[in-house]
């Protein structure tokens, strides 16, 4: 049996243009910390300027919306056009992915399920995420809307990635480690289920409100409509 020449699990995989990252785990992790940070600047930023100002909250929610967008489209895009050569990238993103591959390797290894769910993601989340951040800036009626869209699509895809690894039996990364298995795969995948469930009800909720306005509106307009006729046939 050849010697297996990568740190990934499972052993027996296969990845024979596998080249080992030049950047340490906390090179890789201060680039995309530094990288996010200054999204969520930016974000921050952009939603104070707007002429009826947004609450903290609110502002947060669209730091999230600008946030997703930046990695759907940039990292996970990347993932989903470079997958199937990635295990020999020495690219700063190339290399992000193969430390995350540590904890699952169906990245590494370009798993069929991976590489569909990505690259929706990339494809559909990420632009969405920009659109729907623009949608609340400019007032736009379908917000909450595209805002329940995009969170639905987020937990649908995150729900799906934690029930395949553990159908598998998380044979992909070791579960031993706080690193790889409580802080990447746990922690960092669980906030898109996390905030994603928040979104869904706040959307359903001003969904709700405006559908009791316009019921109240609509049940008015009939009310008078049908006195207005009733009046009419009792003079005639």
């Amino acid at each position: 049996m050849a010697a297996v020449n990568h740190p990934y699990l499972p052993r027996s995989l296969k990845l024979p243009h596998f080249i080992q990252n030049t950047r340490s785990t906390a090179e890789i992790l201060t680039i995309l910390s530094i990288s996010s940070g200054i999204i969520v600047i930016i974000a921050w930023i952009l939603s104070g300027r707007r002429q009826e100002p947004f609450c903290w909250k609110r502002r947060l929610v669209l730091v999230w919306f600008m946030l997703c967008g930046f990695i759907h489209l940039v990292l996970e895009g990347y993932f989903a056009a470079y997958h199937a050569v990635l295990a020999g990238h020495s690219s700063v993103l190339g290399e992000m992915w193969k430390e995350y591959s540590l904890c699952d390797s169906r990245y590494i290894g370009s798993d069929a399920f991976v590489v569909c769910m990505e690259t929706i993601t990339a494809v559909i989340d990420g632009p969405l995420a920009f659109v729907t951040f623009a949608a609340f800036m400019t007032g736009n009626n379908y917000r909450y809307a595209l805002q329940l869209i995009l969170s639905l699509c987020q937990l649908y895809g995150d729900v799906l990635y934690f029930g395949t690894a553990y159908k598998e039996g998380f044979v992909h990364g070791p579960t031993d480690s706080p690193l790889y298995f409580c802080f990447y795969f746990c922690f960092l995948n669980a906030i898109w289920i996390v905030v994603p469930i928040l979104l869904i009800i706040d959307s359903v909720k001003h969904i709700a409100n405006c559908q009791r306005v316009s019921d109240f509106y609509v049940d008015e307009y009939n009310r008078k409509f049908a006195l207005t006729n009733s009046n009419h046939h009792k003079i005639h």
